[in-house]
């Protein structure tokens, strides 16, 4: 039992990482869990700057469901470099938008059944909704 508590505690902190450096979707994906929608504003909510520029231009190898999911966070990424080129600091947005985006698709039970292009609607809505209080 001791050597099963030990895998369970391994686990938890691998996860526990992941989410804290903006990699729960691939470590999830990589370990053939279906990746709660939430969880793909991750990468954008805790990664840094050359993160998000490597989920576009060197995107990781996802499994064939997570495929969509990985466009529709490239295309947010982009976004996100938009404002970052017109002076909003990266911190900033992760703080006031997509840390607290993401917490709260991660409590709402409907969010498990939205697909990548309601993900992408959500979280660029968002994103555009703080243009003006970054004023830009």
């Amino acid at each position: 039992m001791k050597k099963q508590n030990r895998e369970d505690e391994s686990l938890l902190i691998e996860e526990c990482e992941a989410f804290l450096s903006g990699t729960l979707a691939e470590h999830l994906d990589g370990r053939g869990i279906v990746v709660p929608v939430w969880a793909w504003t991750n990468l954008l909510a805790h990664g840094g700057p050359e993160m998000i520029a490597g989920c576009v231009s060197q995107p990781s190898n996802p499994s064939r469901s997570a495929r969509e999911w990985n466009v529709a966070r490239s295309l947010l990424a982009f976004e996100i470099f938009d404002l970052i080129d017109a002076g909003c600091p990266l911190e900033e947005l992760q703080g006031e938008v997509l840390i607290p985006l993401e917490l709260e698709m991660a409590v709402r039970p409907e969010v498990s059944r939205w697909t990548p292009s309601q993900w992408l609607d959500t979280v660029d809505a968002a994103i555009r909704s703080q243009h003006f209080s970054f004023g830009l």
